[in-house]
């Protein structure tokens, strides 16, 4: 299938003769970082749907905190109905591969688009990854592709030229495996808060509760807000205000937590529910024990201390 990928800058002024000209799927550069919106996103949406394009969303990096970025990405992702897998969009120089592997751990189905210098390096499959493999720049070895192969997408041109954009294109060519599967499909279309989306994938992430994430405020999530903010001694009132946000961020940080660290209550607290024993904010020397149970049954150094790889642990593993 032929596509393009475009941003606020992309100038289409006839969007017939783009469908005309053979294009088929429409990516969108929907957020940027931890705040950046498309301005024009729905107008583009809307123009490529009203077609029957089909259409997906891209997120360009920023190597910012990884949370923040995908929170932001999902939240303006949950306001459209989209076709086809998102992408991450990764071309910061000196790769943070720790940022990338935690972004595309969020979500089976979202895809990485880069470099070969970059994608090459992180141990993903090809159906996973939208290469970039320009052909229309000095010296490239690579020629027009006829199909996707086994990658998701290529991106073979920087520079291509299609009737009715003005300007130069991106242009490439996906697999069919750039579709969400119909079931995530059909959720997307559900009706919800997208907000309520995040606080699900957070709490999921939090305590491995496995939530449906369907973007509804129900019993399920008002009862594992409730068992969080008792864990981090907050009123359990299910709202997810001001202090309950800031005990997620705190946690979602990953501060070196232990005896000897600086002291954080939630990050401690947390520990403590995962971990076992009395729930009270102090990492003291019973604290320190029942880490090093918890690291040693899991296959780390039992140290006592909650640094990366415990807190990957914690966080990144359902364990």
């Amino acid at each position: 299938m032929k596509g393009i990928d475009i941003y606020s800058g992309t100038n289409i002024t006839d969007w017939n003769a783009v469908k005309n000209d053979g294009v088929e799927v429409v990516y969108i550069k929907l957020t940027d970082g931890l705040t950046y919106n498309n301005p024009k996103a729905l107008e583009q949406y809307r123009a490529a749907k009203s077609l029957g394009l089909k259409v997906g969303a891209y997120h360009f990096a920023e190597k910012n905190n990884v949370i923040g970025e995908y929170n932001h990405f999902v939240t303006e992702m949950a306001k459209y109905q989209w076709d086809l897998k998102p992408a991450l969009d990764y071309e910061t120089a000196n790769p943070d591969f720790n940022f990338i592997n935690q972004f595309m751990a969020k979500d089976p189905n979202l895809l990485l688009y880069g470099s070969h210098s970059i994608v090459d390096k992180t141990g993903l499959p090809k159906n996973r990854i939208w290469i970039a493999e320009p052909t229309d720049i000095p010296n490239s070895n690579y020629s027009v592709p006829q199909n996707a192969g086994e990658y998701a997408g290529i991106q073979y041109r920087w520079h291509g030229k299609v009737k009715g954009l003005q300007g130069d294109a991106d242009i490439d060519i996906f697999s069919d495996g750039m579709f969400l599967p119909v079931a995530t499909q059909q959720e997307v279309k559900q009706s919800g808060d997208p907000y309520v989306r995040i606080i699900q994938l957070e709490l999921n992430t939090l305590l491995k509760k496995g939530l449906v994430v369907d973007s509804i405020n129900g019993t399920a999530t008002t009862a594992a807000i409730k068992e969080f903010q008792t864990a981090m001694g907050l009123v359990a009132d299910g709202i997810w205000g001001p202090k309950t946000v800031a005990a997620v961020n705190e946690i979602l940080s990953r501060p070196t937590d232990g005896v000897p660290y600086k002291h954080y209550e939630y990050a401690s607290r947390y520990i403590q529910y995962r971990v076992g024993g009395s729930i009270d904010g102090i990492f003291g020397n019973n604290t320190k024990i029942n880490v090093q149970n918890w690291q040693a049954k899991r296959g780390l150094v039992a140290d006592g201390i909650v640094g990366t790889a415990t807190w990957k642990k914690l966080l990144d593993e359902n364990c």
